[in-house]
């Protein structure tokens, strides 16, 4: 079972106006708030119930503010050792001090008068960058730049304009022509003729030899032979 919101609410102010009006009460919950919240059955309140009803609480003409505590009063002084530290470890004495003494210190005992002339000089170099000189000196305090590399000489300031930078303005134009050529420019000197040559027999020498062969027979004689038979050949020439 739910505890109505109203009851809730009904029970904080209750609590809280007791916490104000009786101081021990406030002990006891600044002991144990979880134990007094829960004696008084607000175990299950939460942050926002209390902010809800904090308005209604303040706004009763008997609840007022409480005062602000007085503020604490200055702490102890530190010891004196903490303040001797203080100084020690803050500051230093820059020790140069320069004393310059010529004085005399001397016992006479004359008989009659006595003249002293002292003639004492004293040339001090005192603080840092000091310089001391017995007679003239000449101090050269210029400041020399020596530049490797480019180096401009004289105080003579000159502006110039350039215009683009000294750019080359020269025009350069690729072309690019192809040429179709004939049997790569060749000459063609040669010359067609044409002959038509009628040849008999192929240009073939024909020899013709005739031989006339004419045989003599003469039986007139007869060599010792059976049936021999002696002929001459006679060959015409042509």
């Amino acid at each position: 079972m739910t505890t109505p919101l109203a009851t809730i609410a009904d029970a904080l102010i209750e609590f809280i106006l007791s916490l104000l009006n009786d101081p021990e009460a406030a002990a006891e919950y600044d002991a144990n708030p979880e134990a007094a919240l829960a004696s008084a059955g607000l175990a299950e309140c939460t942050a926002e119930d209390v902010r809800a009803v904090a308005p209604i609480i303040v706004d009763r003409p008997d609840v007022h503010p409480t005062p602000h505590p007085n503020p604490p009063g200055p702490g102890p002084k530190p010891p004196v050792e903490k303040e001797i530290w203080n100084i020690a470890n803050n500051f230093h004495i820059d020790n140069r001090a320069t004393i310059v003494d010529q004085s005399v210190n001397q016992n006479i005992w004359a008989k009659g008068d006595v003249n002293q002339i002292f003639d004492q000089e004293a040339n001090v170099a005192s603080g840092d960058e000091s310089v001391a000189a017995g007679d003239d000196a000449s101090v050269d305090n210029s400041t020399t730049d020596v530049t490797v590399g480019d180096v401009a000489v004289g105080n003579d300031t000159t502006n110039v304009d350039i215009t683009d930078s000294f750019d080359d303005e020269s025009t350069n134009t690729d072309t690019d022509t192809t040429v179709v050529a004939d049997e790569s420019f060749n000459n063609d000197a040669s010359t067609d003729t044409d002959t038509t040559v009628v040849a008999d027999e192929s240009f073939n020498d024909v020899v013709v030899e005739e031989t006339d062969t004419s045989y003599d027979y003469d039986n007139s004689g007869n060599i010792a032979s059976d049936d021999a038979v002696v002929y001459t050949e006679e060959t015409d020439q042509p």
